[in-house]
């Protein structure tokens, strides 16, 4: 596009040009901020007047100017909602209302929570509160998702990172004992015996969908069974515990369990009660530090869940709740509806992620795909049901590469079906977006991540190695600042709007 020098002549008809061009040439909205920067950059060029003051004031005009360079690395966010200047006559609700979907296909875009009507407000309000040190501002937040964070890779990453930037609040949920080989959890010293058994909501064995807020219920017949949970000693978090929370099934019959606190402070606690329903007890450190928490079975049946460990607060807590093979439709299928919401309503987190898709994308044909869908339309139902005030968090399922022929890795056919029926279900549910396939980098991730000598993915193309998980919490971590970034800058234009002088 050319433009006349006479646009830079202090003329009528310059002026009338220029007053034409400029509305056009920011129906662009991409070339807004951009247009925007250059008008004001070379007004004074065209007004003789007001350079000569910029100069007289001892100021080179010119040195004063952007280079061209770093004029065209800007880039539109339309994440971000619109900046205002002081003197707009925009509304809060007119700047929010300018937010649209994320364009996945922008580099720059797909590493953002696509949150259009600011649903995860709430989240980051919590988080604002932790981040100004309130006492006792703890922001909790619980994920659920299948075998990739079964280890806590994943979101042991995504701990540590919130953690070190806004407090360590304690280390969250975390269940009884091992039922798979590589369960873990960093940044904590876990230990569990005497021969426990245990059920997932992947291979039930008991028939009355309670399997606890982790997806996962452990029985005892009879005494010496135990689960110890202590503190670190390197590293900047997990290095003080002093709060720990039992999650039990209270049902007629049932035995006891004890809990202590470095071998000491015994207390026992019956799980016996008149009908069967989800019960909760809270056991306390004499002081917050380095303590450990152990927890045995006394006598009888006993049910148990999982455990809470935190500390007072301010700070974050991240809860992993990984199935090894689960999909979303097994929260429908066969968790008990009612069980679950006594176990959500309780934990009460501030923010809650359902991240599946793994498992789902080895069958996607259509029958199967509308399948999936219906099933975590009801899935978000039934979080949003329980805990009608918290924000949810769907998270899309990472590339996932199969074998071609030539020894080429490509991936899965079923993966971006999965990735767009997703995105379509949170729009439309009232849940936020994180397209974590194409934050990764889209089609051929797994190829790249498995080429050369650093793996990022191990031999299935499927599950990240210790590189490949802390990558992909550390996408997490960042997509999550970045919408608590605008958050809190959206507040502050709000704020500054409301003192505007009239």
């Amino acid at each position: 596009m050319q433009v006349s020098d006479e646009i830079f002549k202090p003329t009528e008809v310059a002026r009338d040009r220029l007053a034409r061009f400029v509305p056009e040439l920011l129906k662009l909205k991409a070339a807004r901020t951009f247009t925007l920067v250059v008008a004001f950059a070379l007004l004074p060029l065209g007004i003789p007047s007001l350079r000569n003051h910029i100069n007289l004031r001892g100021e080179n005009y010119r040195e004063l100017l952007p280079h061209v360079r770093d004029l065209v690395t800007f880039k539109s966010n339309k994440g971000a909602g619109a900046t205002i200047v002081p003197s707009s006559t925009a509304t809060e609700s007119e700047s929010e209302s300018r937010s649209e979907p994320l364009d996945f296909t922008d580099p720059c875009e797909a590493r953002q929570i696509d949150d259009p009507t600011h649903l995860m407000d709430k989240f980051y309000a919590s988080l604002a509160a932790t981040d100004a040190k309130k006492s006792g501002a703890i922001t909790r937040i619980t994920h659920y998702g299948d075998s990739p964070i079964t280890n806590d890779g994943i979101t042991g990453t995504a701990r540590r990172l919130l953690q070190e930037r806004f407090g360590d609040a304690g280390h969250g949920f975390m269940l009884i004992d091992r039922p798979w080989a590589w369960y873990g959890h960093q940044s904590i010293s876990f230990s569990s015996g005497g021969g426990w058994t245990s059920d997932s909501f992947m291979n039930p064995r008991v028939n009355d969908g309670a399997f606890g807020l982790g997806g996962v219920t452990f029985r005892s017949d009879g005494s010496g069974k135990y689960a110890r949970y202590a503190t670190v000693s390197d590293g900047d978090t997990g290095r003080s515990f002093s709060r720990f929370e039992v999650y039990y099934l209270e049902k007629p019959g049932a035995g006891q369990f004890s809990v202590s606190v470095n071998g000491a402070d015994l207390k026992t606690y019956s799980t016996e009660g008149a009908v069967p329903h989800s019960n909760f007890v809270t056991h306390t450190a004499p002081k917050a530090g380095p303590n450990t928490f152990e927890l045995k079975t006394v006598s009888g049946n006993v049910r148990l869940f999982g455990a809470v460990i935190e500390n007072d607060g301010p700070g974050v807590v991240y809860d992993s709740l990984g199935v090894n093979g689960a999909y979303a439709g097994l929260l429908k299928t066969v968790m008990n509806e009612q069980h679950w919401t006594e176990q959500l309503q309780h934990r009460n987190p501030n923010l809650v992620i359902l991240n599946y898709g793994t498992n789902e994308s080895e069958y996607a044909s259509d029958d199967q795909m509308a399948r999936y869908e219906r099933d975590l339309r009801e899935v978000v139902r039934r979080v949003h049901t329980a805990l009608p005030a918290t924000p949810v968090l769907i998270i899309s399922p990472m590339d996932r590469g199969k074998r071609a022929g030539g020894g080429k890795v490509v991936t899965l056919e079923s993966i971006p079906k999965i990735v767009e029926m997703q995105k379509r279900v949170a729009g439309e549910t009232g849940c936020a977006f994180f397209n974590m396939f194409a934050a990764m980098g889209g089609s051929g991730t797994m190829s790249r991540w498995h080429a050369g000598k650093r793996h990022l993915v191990g031999a299935d193309l499927t599950h990240p190695n210790g590189d490949g998980a802390e990558t992909v919490g550390g996408l997490i971590y960042e997509a999550l600042i970045d919408g608590y970034g605008k958050y809190q800058k959206q507040k502050l234009v709000g704020a500054n709007l409301r003192v505007r002088p009239h």
